[in-house]
C-alpha cells in the first residue's frame, strides 16, 4: 500500500516539478520512503504506548477496593408480608353406643365436635405468632393456645411465651384433630385433666447433637399453675416447672428411634403458693417412639410404635393422690391413603386410695384419607374396670377435614 502511495506521489511531482534527470527522481523516492518508515514506526510507538496506560490503569482499579452501593429500605412489610396464614379445621362423627350404656353423655347420633380456627403468621424476621382458637356447640369458643416463639436466639435455642399446650410427653402437646386415634388415652385425661396440660408461660427449646444420641432435645417450661386438677388452679400463681430430655436416634436410614423423660412439679396451696412438702404436686413421664418409614417409599409403607407411661403425686392439705398410668398403640399404613391401627389404654383413678382400682380400654380404628383435606375413621373401643366403673362402648366414624395452609398440624 504505501509503494503505492510513493509511486502516486512521484508522478505528481514529476508532472508538477520541471524535467530533471533520473538520478533526482530516484533520490527523491528513497526521501520518502525514509519518511513514510518514519510516520509508521512513530503511530506504532503511540498504539502501543496507549496499550500500556490502559492495562496500567485496569490493574489500579483492581487493587482499589470499589464502593459498595446503598440499598435503602423504608423497614415496612409488604401487604402481602402483613397477611396472616389462616386455617379451619372441622371435626365431626357419627356414633353408636350399643346397649345405650353410655348414659346421658353418650348418646348415638350425629355430632360436631370442633371447628378450628388457626392463624399464624410473622411478625418480623426474628418472630412468628400462633393462633388457635376451638368452637365447640356445647361450650362456645375457647382460645386453644396463642403464643410467639423467637427462633434462633443462640444455636439450637428458641424461646416461647404465651398459652400453649407443655411438653409433657408427646401427645398431650398435639391438637386433638390431629390424634392417630379419635381422643386422647385414658391415662392422659384421667391423670392430667380433661384438657390436658395447657398453661400459660415461657418454653425454653434447646436442640443439640450429644454423644449419646443423634440429637438431643432439652425442654424448659415456667407456667402459671392453672390447672385446677394438678396445681392451684390460679391463673397468676406459684410457677409449675416443667423439664423433658428427648433424645434421638436413627438405627438405620429406614428407622428411628426416640426416647423421652419429663418431670414436672408446682404448688397445689391456694393463691399458688408453694410452702411446705405437703402442697406440692409432682409428675413423671416416660415416652418412647419407634417408627420404620423406608426411604423413598413412606407414603405409601411405615410402621410406628409409641408409648408413654404417667405418674402423679398430688399431696395436700387433706389428702394424698398417687396415681400411675399409660397408653401403647401401633399403627401400619397399608398404602398411600389407609392406615391401621391399634391402641392400649390403663390407668388408675385420680383419688386416694386406689390400690388395685384400674380402668383399661382396647381402641382398634381404619383410617382412609380421601386427600391431604379430608380424612375419614371408623373405631371401635371396648374395656373394662377393676373395682371401679369401665368405660363404655363405643363406635364412631369420624370425619376431620381442613382448608388452609396448615393441614391437620399437630400443634
Amino acid at each position: 500500500m504505501y509503494r503505492t502511495i510513493l509511486i502516486i506521489l512521484a508522478l505528481l511531482l514529476q508532472l508538477q516539478a520541471r524535467p530533471a534527470g533520473q538520478d533526482s527522481l530516484s533520490r527523491r523516492l528513497k526521501q520518502l520512503e525514509q519518511e513514510v518508515a518514519l510516520l509508521k514506526a512513530r503511530q506504532e510507538e503511540n498504539e502501543l504506548q496507549k496499550l500500556r496506560q490502559e492495562a496500567a490503569r485496569v490493574a489500579e482499579q483492581k487493587e482499589s477496593p470499589s464502593e459498595e452501593s446503598k440499598v435503602f429500605k423504608s423497614g415496612q412489610r409488604s401487604l402481602q408480608a402483613i397477611n396472616p396464614e389462616i386455617s379451619f379445621t372441622g371435626d365431626s362423627y357419627g356414633l353408636i353406643v350399643p346397649g345405650n350404656d353410655g348414659g346421658e353423655d353418650l348418646k348415638s347420633g350425629f355430632a360436631y365436635r370442633v371447628l378450628g380456627l388457626h392463624v399464624q403468621s410473622g411478625l418480623d424476621p426474628f418472630s412468628l405468632v400462633k393462633v388457635a382458637l376451638e368452637f365447640r356447640p356445647d361450650e362456645g369458643v375457647e382460645l386453644g393456645e396463642v403464643y410467639v416463639t423467637w427462633a434462633d436466639l443462640a444455636p439450637g435455642l428458641s424461646l416461647t411465651a404465651g398459652k400453649f399446650r407443655q411438653q409433657f410427653g408427646l401427645l398431650n402437646r398435639w391438637h386433638v384433630h390431629s390424634l392417630d386415634q379419635y381422643a386422647f388415652p385414658l391415662a392422659l385425661t384421667t391423670l392430667l385433666g380433661e384438657e390436658g396440660l395447657n398453661q400459660s408461660g415461657i418454653s425454653l427449646d434447646w436442640t443439640t447433637a450429644a454423644p449419646w444420641a443423634d440429637a438431643n432435645n432439652l425442654t424448659l417450661q415456667f407456667t402459671n399453675g392453672s390447672n385446677r386438677q394438678l396445681f392451684a388452679g390460679d391463673d397468676f400463681s406459684f410457677p409449675a416447672i416443667l423439664a423433658r430430655l428427648g433424645n434421638y436416634y436413627d438405627l438405620n436410614e429406614n428407622t428411628y428411634f426416640e426416647l423421652g423423660l419429663t418431670g414436672m412439679a408446682g404448688g397445689n396451696a391456694a393463691h399458688g403458693s408453694l410452702g411446705r412438702g405437703e402442697q406440692l404436686t409432682l409428675l413423671a413421664g416416660l415416652d418412647l417412639t419407634l417408627a420404620w418409614e423406608p426411604v423413598n417409599r413412606a407414603r405409601y409403607s411405615g410402621f410406628v410404635w409409641r408409648s408413654e407411661l404417667f405418674y402423679v403425686d398430688r399431696n395436700d392439705a387433706a389428702e394424698r393422690i398417687r396415681a400411675l398410668g399409660g397408653y401403647s398403640y401401633v399403627q401400619y399404613r397399608l398404602s398411600e391413603r389407609w392406615q391401621t391401627g391399634l391402641r392400649f389404654d390403663i390407668t388408675q383413678p385420680f383419688q386416694a386410695a386406689n390400690s388395685g382400682d384400674y380402668q383399661y380400654q382396647w381402641v382398634p380404628y381404619l383410617t382412609w384419607w380421601q386427600s391431604h383435606w379430608a380424612r375419614f375413621r371408623l373405631e371401635y373401643a371396648t374395656g373394662g374396670a377393676k373395682n371401679m366403673t369401665g368405660p363404655p362402648s363405643l363406635l364412631r366414624l369420624q370425619l376431620t377435614w381442613a382448608i388452609g395452609p396448615h393441614k391437620h398440624e399437630r400443634y
